[in-house]
């Protein structure tokens, strides 16, 4: 970005130290503005580069994501798999107090035999 130096300050350094000499300040005034604008758009470059950076080492990437989610299925295998052997286990529990029941109590057996002709 192009900075002109203004009109009434060109004027005051023309009567102060003379045009050839104002001109030469001005240019230099150009030239330095001009080097500070390089400096903050590359400094400003540099500034979004290291924040990226940062941002990309706090932050989940999709990568990231898929890992972790792979892990969950795994897990969440297993879970089913332990779920699946508990329900058995708990069927067998089930029959065998149910056996136990009817084995020692023998009121327990009438009452089923009375109770068949409705379980149809």
């Amino acid at each position: 970005m192009a900075y002109v130096i203004d009109y009434e300050l060109l004027e005051k350094l023309e009567e102060k130290i003379g045009k050839e000499e104002a001109k030469k300040i001005a240019q230099t005034i150009e030239l330095i503005y001009n080097e500070l604008d390089k400096k903050s758009e590359s400094l400003a470059h540099q500034k979004k580069l290291e924040l990226k950076d940062e941002l990309t080492k706090e932050l989940a990437t999709k990568a990231d994501l898929a890992i972790i989610e792979a892990k969950l299925e795994k897990i969440e295998a297993k879970l089913e798999k332990e779920i699946l052997k508990l329900d058995k286990k708990f069927t067998i529990m089930f029959l065998i107090l149910a056996f136990l029941i009817i084995f020692i109590n023998k009121d327990a057996v009438e009452l089923i035999i009375k109770l068949l002709p409705f379980a149809k």
